[in-house]
């Protein structure tokens, strides 16, 4: 049996770049008993606390949930209303209203609805408060609550949604081979911020494996 002191020792997240709020290259390991529960890998001593890689296995489908831990940035995330709203033709699935802070230009705001994007700009005056002030409109106050995971903008509340990273998974019977896994599920293209991002594969071997996810994110 593997010490786990030492599996642990490599589950590790390192920062990288001139911006270390933006630049994220992160190496996640965990270890599987095939047919056994739930096992969490933390991120290691002296790294970004919470930053954490679970993973569990049902039905023969492994699934690799990783927790980054980010901090909360307006320009990084994309805001996704809740409400559905009908759409055109009305066979159409509902639509919902986004919202982006900064995405394509620093101090713009871009809000979505339906069929047109209001543009306006903003500021931020708090770290969990904008105001934006669209044209043609007065000021509109957002503010997002850590508590709920919501952001509250014009008497409606917004999911906070994160671009997917490149990642790649590994697995390995010894922690010295390692190969590449190349039969994930799809992946959603976004996930929730603040939540885990989740990684699923069909598991073809019984015996004992660890699990490796390197996610690079620019």
């Amino acid at each position: 049996m593997v010490n786990l002191q030492n599996l642990l020792s490599l589950a590790r997240l390192s920062w990288f770049g001139a911006d270390e709020m933006k630049r994220l290259t992160g190496l996640f390991v965990a270890w599987l008993l095939a047919g056994f529960l739930t096992y969490p890998a933390v991120a290691g001593p002296g790294d970004e606390e919470g930053s954490t890689l679970q993973i569990a296995m049902k039905d023969g489908v492994v699934e690799l949930s990783v927790s980054f831990d980010q901090l909360f940035d307006w320009e990084s995330i994309k805001f996704v209303s809740i409400k559905t709203f009908p759409n055109d033709p009305p066979w159409f699935p509902p639509t919902r209203h986004e919202l982006t802070f900064g995405h394509h230009e620093v101090g713009t705001v871009e809000w979505f609805q339906f069929d047109y994007i209001e543009i306006g700009n903003y500021e931020v005056t708090e770290d969990f408060t904008v105001e934006a002030k669209l044209f043609g409109r007065k000021k509109i106050i957002g503010v997002f609550d850590p508590g709920t995971n919501l952001l509250k903008f014009n008497g409606l509340d917004y999911e906070p949604m994160a671009k997917t990273p490149t990642f790649i998974v590994k697995t390995s019977t010894n922690l010295e081979s390692w190969k590449k896994v190349s039969s994930l599920e799809e992946v959603d293209n976004e996930y929730k911020w603040g939540q885990s991002m989740a990684v699923r594969l069909k598991l073809k071997s019984a015996e004992q494996q660890f699990f490796m996810i390197q996610v690079d994110e620019d």
